[in-house]
Parts: structure tokens; sequence; C-alpha cells
């Protein structure tokens, strides 16, 4: 089954005192066309969110993305298990 992999590789606010939640909202794009946003609070470090693929095209994906702290992302497509529907097949 294939999905979009959207990983968070980081997302935090800095403060007095060290980190912090952040808010973000994450664009996925196949060619010039939006086909998910994803809308996420917290702090996360290489963190992999599987989405639906039903709007892929094939075309290349991207990633962008607003936050009001420090972020990173990127987006990839990946086959996942039928079963679980979360893990890489391997």
């Amino acid at each position: 089954m294939q999905k979009i992999k959207l990983t968070i590789h980081h997302l935090y606010q800095q403060g007095e005192g060290g980190r912090r939640d952040a808010h973000a909202t994450a664009r996925i794009y196949a060619g010039d066309r939006l086909i998910h946003t994803e809308t996420m609070f917290g702090q996360a470090e290489h963190y992999p969110r599987y989405l639906s693929a039903a709007e892929d095209d094939g075309q290349p994906l991207r990633v962008e993305w607003e936050s009001d702290g420090s972020a990173a992302m990127s987006v990839a497509r990946t086959e996942v298990c039928p079963c679980c529907g979360g893990d890489e097949w391997h």
C-alpha cells in the first residue's frame, strides 16, 4: 500500500529555560497541486507521519511549511504493510 511519508526532522520553539512546543502547518504538493495539509503541535525529532496517498498523481513531491518555531521536514512516497498500515515494508 502506498502512502506519503512526512518526516518531521525537528519541530520546537527555543525559549528561556530550553525548548517548548511549537505549532506548524505543512503543505504537501504533487507537482504544483496541493494534495495534503497537515497541522501539528508539540516537539518532534525525526518523527515520521504516514498520510493517505489518495490525491497523489505521481508528480514530484515537495513540502512547504510555516512554523512559529524552528522546523525542518521532508516528504517521500513509501510502501507500507497493508496489515498495520504504518510500518515500512522491508
